[in-house]
C-alpha cells in the first residue's frame, strides 16, 4: 500500500500528539515534514521522535512547496484555521486534519467546509474524545439496545465552550446517530474569556431540538455542575488536569441511562445492571488515553484517505453543523428567541464580536 505523504504544521502540545497519531499508524502515513515558528519545539521534537534535518522547516508554506504532500495536518490557533485552509488548496493538498474549535465565526467555518468541497480535500476536525474507552463503553451500550429508546442526550463541561464545548457537541450528535438538530435556544453569560484565543463567554446552556425527537441539554463554563475537585478560576493560564477532564456525556433512554467522561470514568443504570450504578474507570486520559484515541482517530483518517465509503465520523461537513449548533444558542441569546437550523448565509452579525460587547464581567464562585 501506497503511503500518504504528510506534513504537520504547529508542534505545541497538541501537535505532538497529532505527530504521535501519525507515527503510530506508519501503515497509512509517512511524514515528511514538520513546521513551527519556535526554534526551540522544532529542536525537541526532532531529539524526541528521531527526525532527520531535512523533515525540519520553520516556513509552512516552503514546507508545502518543496514536499508537496497528500495530508497536511495543522494545530494552530483558531483564528488562523482558514488561511491555513486556503494553503491546502494552493498545494493541492488531498486530506487535511485540524484541531478544532474549526473556527471563531460560523462565517469562517463555512468558507473552510466549502474550500474543502469545492477542491474534494477530505478534512476531519480533531474531536477525538469518542475513541477513548469510556466512550467505547458508552457506545456498546447505546448499539446493543440496553438503554432502549433515547430520548435525551445532557452534557456538562466545565472549560469554556470554545474548549470543550464543540467537543461534546459533536458527541451528542455522535450518540444521536448523526442525526442533525433542527432548532436551538440559549443562555449565555460572562465575557472573561471573550478574550481568550479559544473565545466564548463564560458560561452557556443549550438546548437542542434533533430532527428525531431526542433531545440535548449542553452547559459549558463555571456554572455547569462539577464532577471533580478542582481548585480553578477564571484564568488564561493552563490549568490543572482535572479541570480539562471535569466533563461527561450523558444519554437517556427508556430503560435507563449511561455516561462517558474524557476522564476516564464510565457508568450506566439499566435493567441489565440489576438496579444498581455500575461503573468504571480508565484513569490515565494524560499518560495514555489522549495517545490511544489520537492513535485511532488518525487511523479511521487514514482508512477514509484510501475508501471513500469508509467516512471518517469526525469529517468537517458534521463538525461544520455542530459549530452552527453552538452559534445557533449564541444567537439565541442575542436576539432571545429560538433558532431554526441550518443558520442562513451570510449572517447579520458576527455572534462572539456582539456578545464581546453585550456580556458584563462576572465573579468566579464555586456551585
Amino acid at each position: 500500500m501506497e503511503k500518504l505523504r504528510t506534513v504537520l504544521i504547529g508542534l505545541g502540545e497538541r501537535g505532538k500528539i497529532h505527530l504521535y497519531g501519525l507515527l503510530q499508524n506508519k501503515e497509512y502515513f509517512e511524514v515528511t515534514g514538520v513546521c513551527d515558528l519556535n526554534e526551540k519545539r522544532v529542536c525537541e521534537t526532532a531529539e524526541t521522535y528521531m527526525l532527520k534535518k531535512e523533515q525540519l522547516y520553520y516556513d509552512a508554506e516552503k514546507m508545502l512547496n518543496e514536499l508537496r504532500p497528500d495530508v497536511m495536518v495543522f494545530a494552530t490557533l483558531p483564528h488562523i484555521r482558514l488561511s491555513m485552509a486556503e494553503l491546502a488548496v494552493k498545494y493541492h493538498v488531498k486530506g487535511m486534519m485540524f484541531e478544532k474549535p474549526m473556527a471563531t465565526s460560523l462565517q469562517v467555518a463555512k468558507e473552510i467546509t466549502d474550500l474543502c468541497k469545492e477542491h474534494q480535500i477530505k478534512a476531519v476536525v480533531c474531536q477525538q474524545h469518542k475513541y477513548l474507552r469510556s466512550f467505547e463503553q458508552l457506545r456498546r451500550r447505546i448499539d446493543s439496545g440496553e438503554l432502549g429508546e433515547i430520548y435525551q442526550i445532557q452534557a456538562n463541561c466545565q472549560p469554556q465552550a470554545s474548549q470543550l464545548g464543540t467537543h461534546y457537541i459533536d458527541y451528542m450528535l455522535w450518540a444521536n446517530g448523526g442525526v442533525r438538530a433542527k432548532a436551538v435556544t440559549g443562555h449565555v453569560h460572562g465575557n472573561f474569556y471573550l478574550d481568550d484565543s479559544h473565545p466564548s463567554p463564560d458560561y452557556i446552556l443549550g438546548h437542542i431540538a434533533f430532527e428525531n425527537g431526542v433531545r440535548g441539554i449542553l452547559e459549558c463554563g463555571y456554572f455547569a455542575k462539577q464532577h471533580d475537585a478542582h481548585e480553578t478560576g477564571f484564568s488564561h493560564v493552563i490549568m490543572e488536569d482535572k479541570y480539562w477532564t471535569d466533563d461527561r456525556l450523558t444519554v437517556y433512554g427508556t430503560k435507563g441511562y449511561a455516561y462517558a467522561e474524557c476522564s476516564g470514568r464510565y457508568g450506566a443504570f439499566t435493567s441489565d445492571t440489576h438496579s444498581m450504578v455500575e461503573a468504571g474507570d480508565y484513569d490515565d486520559f494524560f499518560k495514555k488515553e489522549q495517545f490511544d484515541a489520537q492513535t485511532g482517530y488518525t487511523r479511521e483518517f487514514g482508512v477514509w484517505m484510501l475508501n471513500d465509503k469508509k467516512v471518517h465520523p469526525c469529517n468537517v461537513e458534521m463538525a461544520y453543523h455542530g459549530y452552527e449548533i453552538l452559534e445557533g444558542i449564541y444567537m439565541s441569546a442575542i436576539e432571545r428567541t429560538r433558532i431554526d437550523l441550518p443558520v442562513p448565509l451570510p449572517l447579520k452579525y458576527d455572534a462572539v464580536s456582539i456578545l464581546k460587547e453585550k456580556l458584563n464581567a462576572v465573579d468566579y464562585m464555586k456551585f
